[in-house]
């Protein structure tokens, strides 16, 4: 008997966007289960690293029954690992746009993590807070997935104020230009001739989450799941591959940063939209 494709959503686009957020609230979902950012997980698990709960892999009360299931020799081997991460580079998506095959050891090593995780968890759909677009077109390429996306889209000055800040990946306000850009020109790219994706705002959804996540809903099953109190609703972490620093904190609430209006400069922020026009013009970000 041929297995059902295991129900994948993903979300797209650049660090420092709220995917972290968009995740946790989403696991909140009774038809979705959060896993995190799953292109870190065979080196989660060479390396033995800790998950969102605090324990390493083999420790952790979620992952380390679902390691015990996994082929290990496969995902532990370091050329695997290497050609995981290799063909997961940004430099990848144009070929793979023009046809460039999935990798058999890749798949594999897709169908063995997903499938594991999808027999033990109740929830019919897993949610992949990736965000590489390459990884993105691979998981597209695999007949053995149904894929949903979310492409969650921020205004450039936030990220640029985000990565400003002495945590995490520190970028100065040009590389951090530069990195949006590319990774949004990409993932509006996609986005826009791929009807699985749909693409949400960060500022609508922190403002209105109630209202985006029944669009969301929509999107993905079809029909509006009725929500209601979202901001005032906390949140527990689940044990996540990676995610930004809100991991570490066990749970959160809905919360919009907007600092970056009072940090940065008029001046600076006039020119950093500037640098970004395009996208922030597709967008509809306003000056």
């Amino acid at each position: 008997m041929e297995e059902k494709p295991i129900n994948i959503i993903y979300l797209l686009g650049a660090g420092r966007s709220g995917t972290t957020m968009l995740s946790t609230v989403l696991n909140n979902r009774s038809k979705i289960h959060t896993v995190g950012e799953m292109h870190q997980f065979l080196d989660y698990v060479y390396e033995n690293k800790d998950c969102s709960c605090g324990k390493n892999m083999s420790e952790c009360e979620f992952w380390s029954p679902l390691l015990a299931e996994m082929n290990l020799e496969l995902l532990k081997n370091k050329e695997n690992v290497e050609l995981s991460n290799k063909l997961e580079k940004h430099y990848n998506i144009p070929l793979y746009l023009l046809g460039k095959p999935l990798n058999g050891t890749y798949r594999e090593m897709t169908d063995v993590i997903f499938q594991t995780i999808h027999k033990k968890e109740s929830k019919p759909w897993l949610l992949d807070s990736s965000k590489y677009i390459a990884r993105y077109l691979l998981l597209r390429k695999n007949k053995k997935v149904n894929l949903k996306g979310i492409y969650l889209v921020r205004d450039v000055r936030g990220v640029v104020y985000s990565f400003g800040k002495n945590v995490q990946t520190h970028k100065n306000p040009l590389s951090a230009i530069i990195y949006y850009t590319l990774i949004n020109f990409w993932a509006q790219w996609v986005s826009l001739f791929d009807k699985r994706i749909i693409k949400i705002k960060y500022e609508d959804f922190v403002n209105e989450p109630d209202k985006a996540i029944q669009k969301i809903d929509k999107h993905l099953f079809g029909s509006e799941t009725k929500t209601s109190y979202l901001k005032d609703t906390t949140f527990e972490i689940p044990h996540i591959i990676a995610g930004n620093r809100l991991r570490s904190d066990k749970q959160l609430i809905i919360k919009k940063d907007l600092k970056w209006k009072e940090e940065i400069s008029r001046p600076k922020q006039i020119l950093y939209y500037l640098l970004a026009l395009p996208l922030m013009i597709i967008n509809k970000y306003s000056p």
